[in-house]
């Protein structure tokens, strides 16, 4: 058991408490007895090195604060990226001129597509085409916007192949 802890502790110290309570929990669950481990010394080891994480005061009233009537939530979806980064900042540049709080632009996971083809329709099933659509998305949420928010959203114009979904959540209670 001395032999083991010693291999263990350049790795740092929480390291090495975290072997030692693995080696007591495994010596514990097959019922042998360990003169170097015990249980109770090991758990106020571990107690001891583990740092305690306690919540901040101000999480609760941020999350108190972020209440609002509502919210458009907008999505743009295409397959260029810089159509889609256009979008973004025309909506950007809409919501900055009537003072609206914007959450956003997220990135959102690249959905690819993937198809494989033969390249004869008869012989030569080895020889094989593959090809990829790549759909591109970003997310922004409009906090609380007025009705000029929203008339200047449906006259936005946005560039060819940019696909927006529009979408209003009210806020819960």
């Amino acid at each position: 058991g001395d032999l083991r802890l010693r291999a263990c502790l350049p790795l740092g110290r929480a390291l090495a408490m975290a072997s030692m309570a693995c080696m007591a929990r495994a010596a514990a669950a097959t019922g042998a007895a360990s003169s170097s481990f015990r249980g109770s010394q090991v758990q106020a080891l571990v107690a001891r090195a583990a740092p305690r994480t306690q919540q901040p005061a101000f999480f609760v009233e941020a999350k108190a604060s972020n209440r609002y009537k509502k919210k458009l939530r907008v999505k743009f979806r295409s397959y260029n990226v810089k159509g889609i980064e256009k979008a973004v900042e025309s909506l950007l540049d809409l919501a900055e001129e009537h003072n609206t709080e914007v959450s956003g632009p997220v990135p959102l996971p690249t959905k690819i597509r993937r198809f494989c083809l033969l390249r004869s329709p008869h012989v030569n099933k080895d020889s094989r085409e593959h090809f990829e659509v790549r759909t591109h998305s970003r997310l922004l949420d409009l906090l609380d916007p007025d009705s000029s928010v929203i008339d200047g959203l449906m006259s936005l114009e946005l560039p060819p192949g940019v696909d927006p979904t529009v979408e209003v959540i009210a806020a819960s209670a």
